[in-house]
């Protein structure tokens, strides 16, 4: 039987979602794992390296709207949202999005909570809105490690950038074999399924990880200089990681960590070879990344957001269409063709 949606009186989809380390560590990393590239804990200098063609995957979710239902009379929430997915190339000369049969990617879901004891699938949704129908897959909620409450809209949002982050690094695996490096948006999670060519890179620092007294380094940091890579030992497996100092602000008006990033790659079972490997890794992000970083007048998100990425977050967020016509074709079928 279908079941009835009935919008919600309050609900929060503006929400700006915070891809970060949901995987955060209850105690900071031993002075040991920051001592595995060289001993001296000290700002390093950027070496010249060779410039080649590298892609960074990025993506976008949007809650359209969020509902709620009865089952088995338990009021359940509901969302309907879209994901988009895609991918740049940069080579030496130009930045080009990349398009073709499998990117973008753009899927919608339909985010159901259901009650433990009720095992029927999720329906899929479909309607037309303007010339095209939107099909959202039904998809049953997962645990979250943000949100306490499952039956609530914010875990249902969580549940969509999870499913945003599983396409986007089935992305970055597949794009692997063609790039010496490609770059994800957000980190590594799964560090024993991820290709070792994979860089993460994190935007929102919730977490520092290194020690108390290795931390004065990231006030000393300049421009293009980073640190010493340090390890994040994990139980999906080890990750080396960096910090960038993308621009220099006037520590007078800004906080240390505002122009900095952080970066990390899975560790290879060979340490040797990770660090060496890894150590180009970090000298290619401390070129680069400083030369792509926005201006503020730009980018609010100036200077994490690379000039190349916000390009690909125009297109894949075309891709997912027009919120103010999504929003009156949902509406439309909630008050018509229910």
């Amino acid at each position: 039987m279908q079941q009835k949606l009935k919008l919600t009186r309050a609900w929060e989809t503006e929400r700006e979602q915070s891809i970060d380390d949901s995987n955060l560590l209850d105690k900071l990393i031993t002075e040991e794992e920051c001592s595995i590239e060289t001993q001296k804990w000290e700002p390093i200098n950027t070496e010249k390296h060779e410039i080649f063609t590298y892609a960074i995957i990025d993506g976008t979710e949007k809650t359209h709207r969020s509902f709620t239902t009865m089952i088995d009379n338990i009021d359940c929430f509901t969302i309907l949202g879209s994901i988009a997915v895609g991918a740049v190339e940069i080579n030496p000369d130009q930045a080009m999005i990349l398009e073709n049969q499998k990117v973008p990617i753009v899927r919608r879901f339909r985010i159901q909570f259901m009650p433990d004891h009720q095992k029927n699938p999720v329906d899929d949704l479909k309607m037309h809105i303007g010339n095209h129908e939107f099909k959202f897959e039904g998809t049953r909620h997962q645990l979250s490690n943000k949100e306490a409450n499952l039956n609530s809209v914010h875990n249902l949002m969580d549940n969509l950038t999870a499913l945003m982050g599983k396409e986007e690094l089935k992305l970055a695996n597949e794009l692997s074999a063609s790039y010496k490096i490609v770059f994800l948006d957000g980190p590594v999670t799964k560090p024993n399924s991820t290709k070792k060519n994979i860089v993460g890179y994190i935007k929102g620092m919730r977490q520092i990880y290194i020690p108390k007294t290795k931390q004065e380094i990231l006030e000393k940091l300049e421009q293009g200089q980073r640190t010493p890579i340090f390890r994040i030992p994990g139980k999906f497996g080890d990750k080396l990681s960096w910090f960038v100092c993308l621009k220099k602000f006037d520590s007078r008006f800004y906080d240390y960590k505002a122009g900095l990033m952080r970066f990390e790659v899975a560790e290879e079972s060979n340490a040797i070879d990770a660090i060496e490997k890894t150590i180009g890794f970090a000298n290619f992000t401390s070129m680069i990344f400083p030369e792509l970083a926005p201006e503020s007048f730009k980018d609010s998100r100036a200077p994490h957001n690379p000039v190349p990425v916000g390009e690909l977050e125009k297109r894949i967020k075309h891709l997912i269409g027009n919120k103010l016509i999504i929003e009156r074709g949902i509406l439309n079928y909630i008050y018509n063709e229910q």
